[in-house]
């Protein structure tokens, strides 16, 4: 299967404060460019929604999955299941200084 997008994640756990971080690099398998998400807080899998943010906020994203619903939920949450999951998702574990260089540009 021939993906249409790359995220690399990074999180970090601080044991000493017991909070989770994470950065994501998201990479556009058709054009070559890259977007940067910096190092934030968030557990579990909030790299995705940060990721998929991020795409939306650029344009990446098909317009019907740009924005928000009434509700308030964003629009990209249905993106992946409805388009045959375009999206390659690479994650690791690392060290502090591992996930803040993932989320800045070389």
């Amino acid at each position: 299967m021939k993906y249409k997008y790359t995220v690399t994640a990074v999180r970090w756990f601080d044991k000493v404060n017991g909070n989770t971080y994470h950065s994501a690099r998201v990479f556009n398998n058709e054009t070559g460019e890259m977007i940067y998400c910096p190092y934030e807080y968030g557990y579990g899998e909030h790299y995705r929604q940060t990721a998929l943010n991020v795409m939306a906020e650029r344009g990446w994203l098909p317009e019907q999955y740009r924005g928000r619903h009434d509700n308030g939920s964003p629009k990209w949450g249905g993106y992946e299941r409805e388009n045959n999951y375009p999206i390659l998702w690479h994650v690791v574990d690392g060290k502090k200084k591992e996930c803040i260089a993932n989320g800045q540009e070389a």
